[in-house]
């Protein structure tokens, strides 16, 4: 889902399923240490459906085989574009963007420069990785390829309004975020006028939308408007994906962000929690997503005085985000937080320590060159 994080909405912004193919079927087992046997679409449609169940790490498992088996079978076509999309997104959703850029690009360019490349698919790569600049702040970009993810979106899918409607709904959170709320109004509900013409039952997508909705409402001061909204995205996450489904922990993040706003903080640290939890069953305890939620649920509860366990979460995010993220922005803006924390609860010693290193950080990143950066101009 690509839902906006409206408590936090400056560091995240969150975008509907970008697969090829929505399907329903029972949650799949941990993944084995031999890749499943089996052609390329059987592998995807496996994939596909542990996706839809929230197994993030059994899809990724089956689309990487999928991508593997479609090179050794020399069909670097169809096949291949379709795994490398699909395991992109994926890797996007568990925090792992700079894998799932390499996968996006290949995709790109099979689809744009291989004759038997199915060109349908070039939109819905294109909407994937407008998504994943996004969310690593090249919002000029962004904004560029999903323009023309549109574009291309309006002549090639147009018996696919589901697909269309997803990237009006991701160029929304994208206007949103660049403070454009009345593009970002009318790019929600044209995706949700979308939606509403398929055939079948999307109330994932529905959600998503009426999640982003609900975060531009927040935005306008619109509260009880908001919080209607959202509550609504939830039901509808909870009715058709179960309550513990990782598409319901951007909307449990929302929820606890408005309830901390209007001082509510015991409903605000329920629906944190929750969001933790489902992430650590989803992701793992040791995934940026989850070490950021952790950040989160610490905030509000240092806000209430629970120090102890703050502290504990604050700790084991910031161990968490080091050995996996390395010194980037996310450690730096943790550090900071962390720091902070501890001012407040008379430990300026470690205060000043944790603050030197993220100072460190931020300069470090300011005076090295970005080959990403570069190559995006």
């Amino acid at each position: 889902m690509y839902v906006t994080r409206y408590g936090w909405l400056s560091r995240h912004l969150t975008s509907s399923i970008l697969l090829v193919m929505l399907l329903s079927a029972a949650t799949f087992a941990g993944a084995s240490d031999d890749p499943p046997p089996g052609p390329p679409p059987d592998l995807l449609e496996a994939g596909r459906r542990a996706f839809t169940n929230g197994n993030y790490r059994q899809a990724e498992y089956y689309f990487r085989s999928a991508a593997g088996e479609a090179e050794s079978r020399s069909t670097a076509g169809t096949e291949l574009a379709f795994a490398l999309i699909d395991l992109g997104n994926v890797l996007l959703i568990e925090g792992k963007s700079d894998e799932a850029e390499i996968h996006l690009d290949r995709a790109v360019s099979i689809s744009r420069s291989n004759p038997s490349a199915n060109k349908q698919q070039l939109p819905i790569i294109l909407g994937v990785l407008g998504k994943l600049y996004d969310q690593t702040g090249r919002i000029d970009r962004a904004e560029s390829v999903l323009q023309e993810a549109l574009q291309l979106g309006r002549k090639l899918l147009a018996d696919q309004p589901q697909y269309q409607s997803d990237l009006h709904n991701n160029i929304g959170v994208l206007h949103l975020k660049k403070g454009k709320r009345k593009q970002a109004e009318s790019d929600f509900k044209t995706a949700l006028t979308l939606i509403e013409k398929t055939a079948v039952e999307n109330d994932g997508r529905k959600a998503a939308i009426l999640a982003n909705l609900s975060a531009l409402y927040f935005v306008q001061q619109k509260l009880d408007l908001a919080e209607a909204t959202l509550l609504r995205s939830i039901e509808l996450v909870e009715r058709t994906q179960g309550p513990n489904h990782p598409n319901i922990c951007a909307l449990l993040d929302n929820l606890g962000y408005f309830y901390f706003m209007q001082g509510d903080l015991t409903r605000s640290e329920s629906s944190l929690r929750r969001d933790l939890e489902i992430r650590k069953t989803a992701f793992g305890a040791e995934n940026p997503s989850t070490a950021s939620a952790s950040t989160v649920l610490a905030n509000v509860l240092a806000a209430q005085g629970k120090y102890d366990e703050a502290g504990n979460l604050f700790t084991e995010a910031l161990h968490t985000q080091e050995r996996v993220l390395g010194r980037g922005p996310q450690v730096a803006s943790t550090l900071e937080q962390f720091a902070s924390f501890l001012r407040h609860t008379n430990r300026d010693a470690m205060a000043g320590d944790l603050e030197s290193r993220a100072e460190s950080i931020r300069l470090e990143l300011r005076y090295t060159v970005s080959i990403k950066g570069l190559r995006d101009r």
